[in-house]
């Protein structure tokens, strides 16, 4: 039963009064990654990009007529009397109401899902690239960015899933990249130029976060430099209908409200060196490629993988596991297979607790089994480096592109 117990609690989201009996914990374990429904019902039901950007957008007029009319507020609630003006008009809003929903719909698949495994991975990669409901235009997006960018990507590959949070509108608005114009970008210059002081400005605020937080981690040897050129490289970037201004003025035509969109005039032009790689100016293809390469970077697979770890064994991993996860076979050309695969954690559970601690890894390479002779595990290795294939995001980092 202690196994069944690891598997329920471990590896889910703990055991409900009416789950049947887990027989076969590894089974259990691969079958629910089979099994997952990125969009169940509840989540499936809600209202997408275009009506929160909406709801938004309603937000900020009202709150501009609410101003001009403010002798004329609206009767009260008892628990709106104590609120902060600003509260009370947000708990108005329906961005409010696209929050709660969002968190309703995430509550109710959680404690229905038959794939617990699997939320507990969402969970993880929702908390991995995570972004703050604080700033009123987030709110509303908060619950979609979990639904679209993160959930269908959790058995997918880590490049997928990496440029998927980072182009929603959740993060960029969060991190303030939708205001972050090329300093030698078109607009910029004919801003200098027309109205004879400086242009909008840089942000660096998403390239820092993706370099320290969600790929390579920090003190892993980039610079202030390389800082600096990929947020270059991320200009253009926007999201349409939430903004006034240049920006707003040049969206695409037919732009949906909320919709992540890249604008070229908005752009730094040039080419941007990253980690002393060259990355010509492509346009939207520029951050992507930088974001692919972060992607598959052995300091990010280290930095994840001990997540990971952390995530499934203990904030302190035991040796065996920080070992396992830090070895990189030297054979390939590119970092492979760095985190562990399902299949592994699954291995791990179906083999007892001690190898639950050990088995968070290298698929392919760190072999769970930790009492297993030399010579199988030797043998096991060679076959992995054989057959092994792309890693998903909740198997791992994806090698190649």
């Amino acid at each position: 039963m202690a196994i069944q117990y690891l598997a329920a609690n471990r590896f889910g989201l703990g055991r409900r009064w009416d789950d049947p009996a887990i027989h076969d914990p590894r089974a259990w374990l691969l079958r629910q990654l089979a099994d997952f429904d990125p969009a169940p019902p509840p989540i499936a039901a809600l209202e997408g990009r275009a009506a929160i950007a909406t709801a938004y957008i309603e937000y900020r007029e009202d709150r501009r007529a609410m101003r001009r009319e403010a002798a004329e507020a609206a009767p009260m609630s008892e628990e709106e009397k104590g609120m902060d003006p600003e509260l009370r008009r947000l708990a108005r809003s329906a961005i409010r109401r696209h929050y709660v929903d969002g968190v309703a719909a995430r509550l109710t698949t959680a404690v229905a899902s038959p794939t617990p495994f699997a939320e507990r991975l969402t969970h993880f990669w929702s908390n991995h690239f995570a972004v703050s409901a604080d700033k009123i235009a987030v709110i509303g997006f908060t619950g979609n960015y979990e639904f679209e960018a993160i959930r269908p990507h959790i058995t997918g590959k880590f490049a997928d899933l990496l440029i998927a949070a980072v182009r929603h509108p959740a993060m960029l608005l969060y991190l303030d990249q939708a205001q972050s114009f090329g300093p030698d970008s078109p607009v910029a210059t004919r801003i200098r130029r027309r109205q004879n002081r400086p242009g909008p400005g840089l942000n660096e605020n998403l390239a820092r976060e993706i370099l320290e937080l969600h790929t390579l981690g920090v003190r892993t040897g980039y610079t202030q430099a390389d800082v600096t050129a990929f947020a270059k490289a991320l200009t253009g970037l926007t999201v349409a209908g939430l903004g006034r201004g240049a920006g707003q003025r040049l969206m695409p035509a037919g732009a949906a409200p909320g919709e992540t969109v890249f604008i070229p005039q908005l752009h730094q032009p040039g080419e941007q060196t990253i980690l002393g790689k060259r990355y010509a100016d492509g346009g939207a293809k520029q951050a992507e490629a930088v974001l692919r390469d972060l992607a598959v970077h052995p300091a990010t697979a280290q930095h994840i993988a001990t997540k990971l770890a952390r995530h499934f064994t203990a904030d302190d991993p035991p040796p065996a596991g920080r070992a396992a996860v830090g070895r990189f076979p030297e054979e390939r050309r590119r970092p492979p297979l760095a985190l562990p695969h399902p299949r592994r954690l699954a291995r791990a559970v179906a083999g007892g607790a001690r190898d639950v601690q050990v088995a968070v890894g290298l698929d392919g390479v760190a072999d769970a089994r930790a009492q297993a002779p030399r010579a199988r595990r030797a043998a096991e290795y060679r076959r992995a480096l054989r057959s092994a294939r792309p890693a998903g995001v909740a198997t791992g980092i994806a090698r190649g592109l």
